[in-house]
């Protein structure tokens, strides 16, 4: 056999193989979601679709400071040249 011949054969394999393990980990995929037990929510009613629950937006209050630079001493607040 010559180099490509052997390439070829190579990639192949490694294609099927591939091809088989995605097939098996779809499988398990299936099965694990078949086992997995449903949640029963309190809360989402029994009849009708399911209906997104949205959250109010926190937004605080602002405080206006007396003055902008009270908190800077004097001299400190200036780049060095």
């Amino acid at each position: 056999m010559d180099l490509i011949s052997i390439l070829a054969t190579v990639i192949l394999l490694t294609t099927i193989g591939t091809l088989v393990v995605a097939v098996a980990a779809y499988a398990a995929f299936k099965m694990r979601e078949k086992r997995k037990p449903k949640r029963h929510d309190p809360t989402v009613p029994l009849h009708g679709a399911r209906e997104p629950v949205f959250l109010t937006r926190f937004i605080p209050e602002t405080t206006k400071p007396e003055s902008a630079g009270a908190d800077v001493p004097e001299g400190k607040g200036e780049a060095a040249p």
